[in-house]
């Protein structure tokens, strides 16, 4: 019998990803916001997240994909930390994985797949309205065969 264990640690951060200049607030060429009165979140906030990356993330894909070398290499436990952009209107775009080396190609390709299929988050405030803004989250996965 397999198990398959993955867990979701929910991870924001907005203010440490930025110089903390107060005259600085929006970059100029993008328009992304680098500090916030209000951070990002999920709709449902980290339980919500945690359910949709339980729902979503298809763990046997990763795992059918890994052989030996593949779990020497990165190990059962895996950890894509995912960096993007949450806009005005609540979507995300510009998703990177910030880990690539340190996470198996399987586990990243399924972390962004999921992270495309993300619904609307609410958006980080600022001076009481919604701005854009970049934000860091955590995908962790415990792949083991028992």
């Amino acid at each position: 019998m397999m198990r398959i264990l993955l867990f979701c640690i929910v991870f924001f951060s907005c203010s440490s990803m930025y110089a903390q200049e107060e005259n600085a607030v929006v970059k100029q060429d993008t328009g992304i916001v680098r500090q916030v009165d209000k951070i990002p979140e999920f709709r449902g906030g980290a339980s919500g997240w945690a359910t949709f990356v339980r729902n979503n993330f298809n763990a046997y894909r990763v795992i059918e994909s890994l052989d030996s070398v593949d779990y020497v290499k990165y190990g059962a436990r895996q950890t894509a930390i995912l960096e993007f952009i949450v806009c005005e209107d609540g979507t995300i775009c510009n998703i990177e994985i910030t880990n690539r080396d340190k996470i198996s190609p399987a586990f990243a390709k399924e972390a962004l797949r999921v992270m495309k299929q993300s619904p609307k988050w609410e958006p980080a405030i600022y001076k009481d309205r919604a701005v854009k803004t970049r934000i860091r989250q955590n995908i962790v996965g415990v792949l083991e065969y028992l």
